[in-house]
């Protein structure tokens, strides 16, 4: 398993380590999507900066968003969805993710470390 997943007073931390395959981003998805809590979150922080190597590609990142777009249905709250990297072959694979989040109220920022992450999503 490389990620770890933390459940924060107002949304969700997941910290991925190691290598990181497109199986290891649904899992940690799984496991958030089939949580309770998942309904009434209002950030999703995901943030790969201890990632040795990232395996997602953007085929990959797609299939990611558009089931995520889904998962809107058990979250109708504008959601915020950070992804903290600083791996630039990484950024385009996320912005192909991000794409699939047009038209919904999920908000996507790219970060280049934690702190700001937490600062965007805290504030309302």
């Amino acid at each position: 398993m490389a990620y770890e997943i933390s459940w924060e007073e107002s949304g969700i931390l997941v910290r991925f380590f190691d290598i990181v395959t497109e199986q290891e981003v649904m899992a940690a998805n799984d496991i958030m999507y089939g949580d309770a809590r998942f309904e009434t979150i209002l950030y999703q922080i995901s943030d790969y900066t201890e990632a040795v190597q990232i395996l997602i590609t953007p085929r990959d990142a797609k299939v990611i968003g558009t089931l995520d777009n889904s998962s809107s249905r058990w979250n109708q709250q504008p959601m915020k969805n950070a992804v903290v990297t600083k791996d630039e072959e990484f950024i385009p694979v996320v912005e192909t993710y991000f794409k699939e989040f047009e038209g919904t109220p999920w908000q996507c920022r790219l970060f280049e470390n934690l702190e700001l992450a937490h600062d965007w999503v805290k504030l309302h």
